[in-house]
């Protein structure tokens, strides 16, 4: 499947939306554009005079649409009220707008919401690369600043969940390392070589410590000699920690016309969390790809 097949939406999925600070001309555009395109019902906790002047502005009816304004008053009520929307079933998915990261986090880890599926959160970023023959996912851009043994197991747990959900069934998975040999003064071949020794993901085909050229390039380990299944046709690249894998995700968006979805996995819900500089297109394929995730959880139940 290419990149727009696999955030196909199956017609008749109804998700809702919880978007946490949303007093902004873009976001609401988006909110406008999904409600009408994708059926969203879209749940908006902010500054309740602000969003109806900013509906005001724009010319739009907000009361005739799947709208529902939640007024609070700041950031730690709109996350708060978001959260436990959530944890009541009343809304399917958490989306990020006009906030930290930390609050909304601090809101939805929330032990008496019970939001938390998994061990670790982590992020996965769904990308359409102009020069390779399949999406890939990348992990981890934006969650985990430098992750231990330990730590990049979960993330690789995580990925694995979420590709199947994506119907990537036995993804070949990449650890990423600047060089392919195991090296004492660079200790991500040392994590990644002791993942590989150590662990068996029934799942999944793991390799590593492996360059990024390896992992997608069938040419390049031809050429340097490097057997493994994954290398040429990685599913997976595990980044070595979050240096590496935001300026991956950066470089391929801003100057190699790739596409890309992303979104926080562990929780019992779906997180977008996007960047300020996210683009339109970025955003709107972020909210498809947590509505896949939202789909397989309904299935699940």
């Amino acid at each position: 499947m290419n990149f727009d097949e696999i955030l196909q939406i199956k017609p008749g999925t109804k998700a809702s939306i919880a978007l946490v600070r949303a007093t902004s001309e873009d976001l609401l555009e988006l909110v406008i554009d999904t409600e009408r395109e994708l059926g969203i019902k879209w749940h908006l906790f902010d500054d309740e005079h602000k969003l109806k002047e900013m509906f005001k502005k724009i010319n739009f009816d907000y009361t005739v649409h799947n709208i529902s304004i939640h007024h609070s008053t700041n950031d730690q009520d709109a996350a708060a009220k978001a959260g436990q929307l959530l944890a009541d079933g009343g809304a399917e998915v958490l989306m990020k707008g006009l906030i930290s990261t930390s609050v909304i986090l601090k809101a939805v880890l929330n032990k008496e919401l019970k939001l938390l599926k998994q061990d670790l959160l982590s992020h996965i970023a769904l990308f359409s690369l102009p020069n390779y023959h399949k999406p890939v996912i990348i992990s981890d851009a934006a969650m985990n600043i430098d992750p231990d043994t330990e730590t990049k197991i979960k993330i690789i747990e995580n990925t694995i969940t979420a590709a199947g959900k994506l119907g990537i069934k036995e993804p070949k998975i990449a650890l990423i390392s600047a060089v392919e040999k195991v090296n004492e003064k660079i200790a991500s071949t040392v994590t990644n070589d002791t993942i590989v020794r150590a662990c068996n993901f029934k799942k999944a085909i793991i390799d590593g410590p492996m360059q990024y050229d390896l992992a997608l390039s069938k040419s390049a380990a031809e050429i340097k000699g490097y057997d493994s299944a994954v290398a040429g046709d990685a599913d997976i690249l595990i980044m070595p920690h979050i240096d590496a894998g935001n300026i991956l995700y950066k470089a391929l968006v801003t100057t190699a016309g790739a596409h890309v979805a992303g979104m926080i996995a562990g929780l019992k819900v779906p997180f977008v969390l996007t960047s300020r500089a996210d683009s339109k297109e970025e955003k709107y394929n972020s909210i498809k790809l947590a509505i896949k995730m939202m789909e397989h959880n309904q299935e699940d139940v």
